[in-house]
């Protein structure tokens, strides 16, 4: 928003919206913050301040001891540090504002107030600012969750003679398969009534019911229903993804140990080629199919979902929840109820009273350099192997002709590359360099 005075040429950029994920996950509010003397004369000793109003967020300040004629000042994104408390608390949507003063010594000399919608502890802001926040209302590590795992564990014992959910270990898609159909049954068994949910609920967003909200009130809509099967599939090592169509939801997951190069996607030919008979990368489920009162099996949900997935004008996008984490998107942390109100626990560090291990001391080696004998093969090694900055291999610089591949792996590649295998370098992610998250 630019706003102009007789002295001064204000641009603040900020979200007109926050919630308890987006702090959690360092989204800032205030995307971008410059100052331009567009007077004839310098300024001196300029303060500005940025409050919050109710107090959700502390107070900012900074000063600027000069400001020459026509000069700008860019102070870029500013760190505006929500009170974590005050947000975890929050159990309706309510409406604050930012206020901005810039002011000398001796008079005020821009001051404005910035309405913003500051959302429930449990309500996602839709699909308008970083849909893929909705990746962090998928929390594998809620405790409720263990139940639907421990259930579903005894189903895959059933079938398959095996409870245990080895994710993508056997390198078998119907292994995975078989493991995302038991955590069906196991939500299915649960019976959780369907709610409809608001009406374009996607572009404004809505209150998610948490794990423990859906377990206590045995109630569950689309996306409620969704995030609990995604959360589950996270929690054994299924990589989910989350559909967002027009008034609907729906989930799935990799069949196989991969993602895509983007948290968000909206091209649907990126789902239907993966979930296509004979390539089965991806499953789909349509997860309404697991609310009480239908009784359809998992591959009726699955064809339900692949169905959603034809009407092309209303799709919408997807979400790949690991790509997600990967871009820095946590799971929202788990929040109780005390006597001094809500507080946010998070994930404790198990003390193990680790102790440090003895220490090895290396024994001295005496060797006879005179009686040391050299063979050729390592004379002939010695002038091969060049220790000085000129061997690229210990000393390189980074120029333009220099390929730079991002790997966490880098001896697996190192070794696959020696075995002959070819490999395709593609570019950075996109989402790597959202200019709406640090």
């Amino acid at each position: 928003m630019n706003n102009e005075l007789a002295t001064l040429q204000i641009d603040f950029i900020y979200s007109p919206i926050i919630n308890f994920a987006m702090q959690q996950n360092h989204v800032p509010v205030v995307r971008k913050l410059s100052i331009k003397n567009i007077s004839e004369n310098e300024m001196r000793n300029i303060s500005i301040e940025i409050n919050a109003d109710p107090e959700f967020a502390i107070a900012w300040t900074k000063r600027i001891d000069l400001l020459p004629a026509n000069e700008l000042v860019d102070v870029g994104a500013v760190d505006i540090k929500s009170i974590t408390k005050f947000l975890a608390e929050l159990t309706e949507r309510i409406t604050g504002n930012f206020t901005l003063v810039i002011k000398t010594d001796n008079e005020v000399l821009f001051k404005e107030n910035y309405a913003i919608n500051i959302l429930a502890y449990d309500q996602w802001n839709g699909i308008g600012v970083l849909p893929e926040m909705l990746s962090a209302f998928v929390t594998p590590n809620h405790p409720d969750i263990a139940k639907v795992i421990i259930r579903a564990s005894s189903i895959l014992e059933k079938w398959t003679g095996k409870p245990s959910f080895d994710a993508y270990q056997s390198l078998n898609p119907d292994r995975v398969k078989k493991q995302m159909a038991a955590i069906y049954e196991s939500i299915a068994e649960m019976n959780l009534v369907y709610c409809t949910v608001p009406a374009s609920f996607e572009e404004s967003g809505q209150r998610v019911r948490m794990c423990d909200a859906i377990f206590k009130q045995r109630m569950a809509n689309c996306l409620d229903i969704s995030l609990l099967y995604a959360s589950c599939l996270e929690a054994v090592g299924i990589q989910p993804i989350i559909v967002v169509v027009k008034g609907h939801a729906f989930a799935g997951g990799w069949l196989i140990d991969d993602s895509f190069p983007d948290s968000v996607n909206d091209d649907v030919s990126l789902l239907t080629k993966r979930t296509a008979n004979g390539i089965d990368e991806i499953v789909l489920v349509e997860a309404t199919y697991m609310n009480a009162g239908t009784s359809a099996g998992f591959d009726a949900a699955v064809q339900d979902a692949n169905y959603k997935l034809l009407k092309e004008d209303d799709f919408i996008l997807f979400i790949d929840v690991r790509r997600a984490r990967f871009s820095g998107i946590r799971p929202l942390p788990l929040r109780v109820q005390t006597l001094n109100g809500w507080e946010v626990v998070e994930q404790p560090v198990v003390d193990r009273n680790s102790s440090i291990p003895e220490e090895i001391v290396p024994s001295p080696k005496l060797v006879d350099v005179e009686q040391m004998e050299v063979s050729k093969k390592q004379l002939w090694e010695r002038k091969l192997l060049d220790l000085t900055l000129r061997n690229h291999l210990l000393s390189l610089r980074i120029t333009k002709s220099t390929v730079q591949v991002i790997s966490t792996q880098l001896h697996k590649l190192e070794d696959s590359l020696a075995l002959g295998n070819e490999f395709q370098l593609l570019p950075k992610p996109t989402d790597w360099d959202n200019p709406l998250r640090n």
